[in-house]
């Protein structure tokens, strides 16, 4: 019989059933939307707490990628299950993470690098993919008649990339989650197995690194994307961009980077001119991606990690962790107020403050007297901030806007 599960998503995004798909294929799952809970801070507690035991779940799967709520603090109040930390944008929120991991038995992390950094601390973690069902993403045996094909979004960087490959007579067929060219998820497994080689950019686009305190001091870094594996579980070549993930999942021989445009470009000419060398290195790429990196093998680390945890190692959870930072504090702080604020509730706002006291209570008198002032000025601040705006549920890494896949 399988185990029930509940997963709190920040909000209803299309993401979502991917990873409720992955884990039905393991456990019993139920699902919460964090922004539909029309609850302060204390209520949404009291609203998931009931639900968990109402419903006999035994572990619930945080979703914490930029969440307005969910800290070390919140999860810590949720009662008698297991707890796993889910982040599929760690490169971003890695030291935010970190501190909230404090609170969870174990963390799955879209990166591999991520999942060294969760280990290093002491803290159990495990790699994932989020685009990695085998079910979904599978090789439908289609004509290759699309020579080099990339999804995903173009920005400047990547359309030099692209415009470079077309000038050198290389059909290239592009299509993403850019408004002009979006396409359904089905239709992107068609095309993928349609296409004879896949293109992966693995730079950032954001224009700044987002996870280090001067954000304009790089311009970008190195990413692992889904479209790797992607390609692979459809049964289609790809050659990636340099990062330094690639070869802590295949050898040199199993996913093929290049450095530059011109490399680039080299080595698509390569595989397109000679068909055996083309075939054998997609076998070997799509046979390693599929044996190692399909979700009902990657997942199984984790499954077997807290299937074998026992309610004493929940309890006992060791505590890596000494103090959460100034900075943490007055971000939880302010999660705790802004939850479900309205100028109508300032006063049950107000009531919240207590739990602030609780934040700051290993503080010396100064953070306390700055979280508290800072605190009362959120109150009143957003009070009438929300009269005019109203709240969002988080970024959507899979809008224009927000996204870099």
């Amino acid at each position: 019989m399988k185990k029930k599960i509940l997963i709190l998503f920040k909000a209803s995004w299309h993401w979502n059933k991917f990873f409720i798909n992955k884990l039905s294929k393991f456990y019993e799952v139920e699902y919460l939307y964090l922004d539909q809970i029309k609850k302060n801070y204390f209520g949404t507690l009291s609203e998931i707490n009931n639900f968990i035991e109402n419903n006999k779940i035994e572990i619930v799967f945080f979703d914490i990628d930029y969440q307005k709520i969910v800290n070390v603090f919140f999860i810590r109040k949720i009662k008698n299950v297991k707890k796993v930390m889910v982040t599929w944008d760690d490169y971003e929120r890695h030291n935010f993470n970190l501190i909230t991991s404090n609170s969870c038995n174990f963390v799955v992390t879209g990166c591999p690098v991520s999942e060294l950094k969760y280990k290093e601390i002491g803290c159990p973690a495990s790699f994932m993919i989020l685009e990695s069902d085998g079910s979904f993403y599978r090789n439908l045996k289609l004509k290759k008649d699309i020579e080099v094909l990339f999804f995903g979004k173009v920005n400047k960087n990547r359309n030099i990339f692209l415009n470079f490959i077309k000038e050198s007579g290389i059909k290239i067929k592009v299509v993403g989650n850019n408004e002009e060219n979006r396409v359904s998820d089905e239709e992107l497994v068609s095309l993928i197995c349609r296409s004879k080689i896949v293109i992966n950019f693995s730079k950032t686009t954001w224009g700044k690194i987002m996870n280090i305190p001067e954000k304009n001091v790089f311009q970008y870094q190195y990413q692992l994307k889904g479209r790797i594996i992607q390609s692979g579980l459809c049964g289609t070549a790809c050659i990636t961009e340099y990062a330094p993930h690639h070869r802590l999942l295949y050898k040199e021989n199993e996913l093929i980077e290049f450095n530059n445009k011109k490399e680039c470009v080299e080595k698509i000419k390569d595989l397109l001119k000679n068909p055996e060398l083309l075939n054998n290195y997609t076998e070997t790429f799509s046979n390693k991606t599929k044996n190692f990196y399909e979700e009902e093998k990657s997942f199984q680390k984790t499954y077997d990690f807290l299937n074998k945890m026992d309610n004493k190692q929940v309890k006992e959870k060791p505590r890596y962790q000494i103090i959460a930072p100034y900075w943490y504090l007055r971000i939880c702080a302010k999660q705790i107020l802004l939850k479900n604020l309205k100028i109508s509730k300032i006063f049950d706002s107000i009531f919240l403050l207590k739990e602030v006291a609780f934040l700051a209570n290993k503080t010396n008198i100064l953070v306390k007297l700055m979280l508290f002032s800072e605190s009362i000025l959120n109150i009143i601040w957003f009070s009438i901030i929300r009269l005019l705006k109203t709240k969002g549920a988080g970024k959507n890494r899979y809008k224009d806007e927000y996204g870099s896949s």
